[in-house]
């Protein structure tokens, strides 16, 4: 059953899964060049290729070690000049 799935499949999609993310990113910005030039709408490989990058960097970050978490986190609160500071008399 799987042959068959793969018989219909399109090569774009086929290297869109098997890409790394510099060539991703790569073929977006020379495709992205080209859109500039001509105008008009985002084509739909780009969207792609736009959907795939995404996906990767909400993946890299659900998977960040360093990464904060606590959902109520803000950059502020780890930044605060007076946290450790006693109040002013």
């Amino acid at each position: 059953m799987g042959f068959f799935r793969d018989l219909f499949k399109d090569p774009f999609d086929a290297w869109l899964a098997s890409a790394s993310d510099a060539e991703l990113a790569e073929e977006y910005e020379r495709r992205r060049l080209e859109w500039l030039r001509a105008g008009g709408d985002k084509t739909p490989e780009m969207r792609k290729l736009d959907l795939e990058l995404s996906r990767r960097s909400a993946e890299r970050w659900k998977h960040d070690p360093f990464r904060n978490p606590d959902p109520n986190f803000r950059w502020t609160d780890a930044a605060r000049w007076d946290r450790d500071r006693p109040p002013f008399p």
